[in-house]
């Protein structure tokens, strides 16, 4: 699907990850309770996703030039 749709799949884990990092924010403050563990998980679930973001955005960057060497 990446090779396919790029920017399709890119997006999504964009979204996905901005998703998370705005769930991190509301209980940025709190040391306990159930908005500290959200504000944990969307903290952690952005970082993940950002990391995924770059590594899919390589990987197509690295598919791009491998076509266009080959085209010539």
């Amino acid at each position: 699907m990446l090779r396919q749709h790029p920017v399709r799949v890119l997006s999504v884990v964009a979204l996905v990850t901005l998703g998370l990092f705005l769930l991190s924010a509301p209980g940025a403050d709190d040391s306990s309770g159930a908005w500290y563990y959200i504000s944990a998980f969307g903290w952690f679930g952005f970082l993940i996703g950002f990391l995924i973001l770059v590594v899919l955005a390589v990987v197509v960057t690295v598919q791009k030039v491998r076509a266009r060497g080959q085209q010539a």
